[in-house]
């Protein structure tokens, strides 16, 4: 696994560790819970053992990037917005 991101992943990493050893318990649907139950201890481990000294509190996410749209193939027209010349008849 990686270190922890940011000061609040590094604080509910070492939440859900004490939860799966034991010494605390969480309310069932907490965001500490779900990560106990479904993470292995080593990969909890990990990231509860980064330094969060230097690590900011908060990562801001990553602005996404607007769909490709891709161009369709169609009819060309020409002239169009030039005015149209009126035809004389006799």
């Amino acid at each position: 696994m990686s270190p922890a991101r940011s000061r609040n992943q590094a604080i509910a990493m070492n939440l859900a560790q004490a939860v799966q050893k034991g010494q605390a318990t969480a309310k069932p649907g907490s965001p500490s819970a779900e990560i106990a139950e479904s993470m292995k201890p080593s990969d909890v481990a990990d990231f509860a053992s980064t330094p969060q000294a230097g690590l900011p509190k908060r990562v801001k996410p990553k602005p996404a990037k607007p769909p490709v749209t891709k161009k369709k193939p169609g009819m060309k027209v020409k002239n169009v917005g030039k005015p149209i010349k009126k035809m004389k008849f006799m």
